[in-house]
């Protein structure tokens, strides 16, 4: 019996870690994202924001000379993109297109509790990054949050405290200490990164409650099973994003390279200030 219960399993979990190509596949610099469209963990999906004055050809700011990355591993990182496109189309889209017929409303207080998980971390590298006053913010948020906002479900932090989040990762701390991208990486299902930022979210995973959560209470496919659901409900906010990028796009390979390292520095830029 508990053979048929592995089995029968295996194919699910492959889905669900399937279902993590959303995180970096989902951009589009033709189209600006709302401040509140749950874009947390998506690092493709936030350089939407980073490109919005840009050509979405190439993902540089009108008049400016973009960033760079070095990209040794083009030929296997084009493949990985078309891996991941070819994910999006096949799986991951059409699982989205379904969940978001859930109502909007429970739908954003899934979001609210997968955001109060990650408080923890943002507060943290915050500190690292000596901007105090984030800190501070984050880790009243998440306190807020968790009892006002009974577990998350609500942003009481927000709401009735006009305390916002303030985005951080470890990726954005150790580019505040002055260690470079590296590398670019397209790492299968994950998507778009670079050899710090790798780092970078091993990093975070440790900053993660879930990650300490007894591994006998919650296994390494649960936990995969978990962070794909948080992008799937990210992902439902912003129907049709990745398509119109790539419409826009003359070379989406490199459109996305652009955007997420356009992004990525100016988020290592607002970890200065």
């Amino acid at each position: 019996m508990r053979r048929r219960t592995d089995v029968m399993k295996t194919p699910l979990l492959v889905m669900a870690a399937a279902l993590l190509s959303l995180s970096l596949v989902s951009l589009c610099p033709a189209a600006p994202a709302a401040e509140e469209a749950a874009l947390a963990p998506a690092a493709a999906a936030e350089a939407v924001k980073a490109t919005d004055n840009g050509s979405p050809g190439s993902g540089e700011p009108d008049g400016e000379e973009g960033p760079v990355i070095a990209d040794p591993f083009g030929p296997t990182n084009r493949l990985m993109f078309e891996l991941n496109d070819s994910l999006y189309f096949r799986l991951f889209e059409p699982v989205t297109r379904a969940y978001a017929r859930i109502p909007e409303d429970i739908r954003i207080v899934v979001s609210n509790i997968y955001d109060n998980l990650n408080a923890p971390g943002r507060a943290l590298n915050n500190l690292m990054q000596l901007r105090l006053k984030g800190a501070g913010n984050e880790l009243l948020r998440f306190l807020l949050n968790s009892f006002v906002g009974v577990g998350g479900m609500g942003d009481a932090a927000r709401d009735a405290f006009g305390i916002k989040k303030q985005e951080a990762d470890f990726g954005q701390t150790l580019g505040r200490y002055g260690i470079d991208h590296g590398f670019y990486l397209v790492w299968p299902v994950l998507g778009p990164s670079s050899l710090r930022d790798s780092v970078g979210l091993v990093g975070d995973r440790f900053m993660y409650p879930l990650t300490y959560v007894s591994s006998s209470d919650l296994t390494f496919w649960q936990a995969a099973g978990l962070y794909a659901h948080e992008k799937v409900n990210d992902t439902s906010f912003k129907p049709g994003d990745y398509e119109s990028f790539k419409e826009a796009a003359i070379d989406p390979y490199v459109s996305m390279r652009d955007a997420f390292v356009q992004n990525r520095k100016k988020k290592v830029d607002e970890s200065k200030q």
